[in-house]
């Protein structure tokens, strides 16, 4: 298994709002999409680096503060996790078996863009290990859903040995 690439970042932060204006304005990101929270307020935005990015995003932020219905799993501002990426669905499983027998999994998921597999590192730091999805795949506007993660049917679909980039 090899890691191609940190795929994107994860920040909490304590007003989405105005850091979502920082790192568009000030840093030059460009939003390229968000998940709706309560009232007017995101309860997480997209953003990306370039527009040659072959990300959905390069740039998570999300909201420290939500009610619990909406993230019972609140961390405090700061990074959340960081994505790295593999080449192959194959890969993404062997990941997720290396991860097991060291007891730091957590958890996979079907997230449209990407598929994921989560666990920690020695720390318990979050990482997230995933494989992007072919680009005609992804949706933007409508709503991100984390579903469970069946690797044999993405395999199905996709192929295990082979790269969707």
């Amino acid at each position: 298994m090899t890691i191609r690439q940190v795929n994107h970042i994860v920040l909490s932060v304590s007003d989405i709002e105005v850091s979502t204006r920082f790192y568009r304005d000030v840093l030059g990101l460009k939003v390229v999409d968000s998940i709706p929270g309560d009232g007017p307020v995101p309860f997480m935005v997209f953003l990306r680096t370039a527009q040659e990015s072959d990300n959905h995003h390069d740039l998570g932020l999300i909201r420290a503060e939500a009610p619990d219905a909406v993230r019972p799993d609140a961390a405090p501002p700061g990074l959340l996790h960081v994505a790295f990426e593999v080449g192959t669905l194959d890969e993404l499983a062997e990941v997720k078996e290396r991860l097991e027998a060291e007891g730091r999994f957590k958890e996979t998921f079907d997230q449209g863009m990407h598929l994921s597999v989560y666990g920690t590192d020695p720390d318990g730091i979050e990482i997230e290990l995933l494989w992007p999805t072919p680009r005609d795949s992804w949706t933007y506007g409508e709503p991100i859903v984390r579903k469970p993660l069946d690797l044999d049917e993405a395999r199905r679909r996709w192929g295990g040995a082979v790269s969707a980039r």
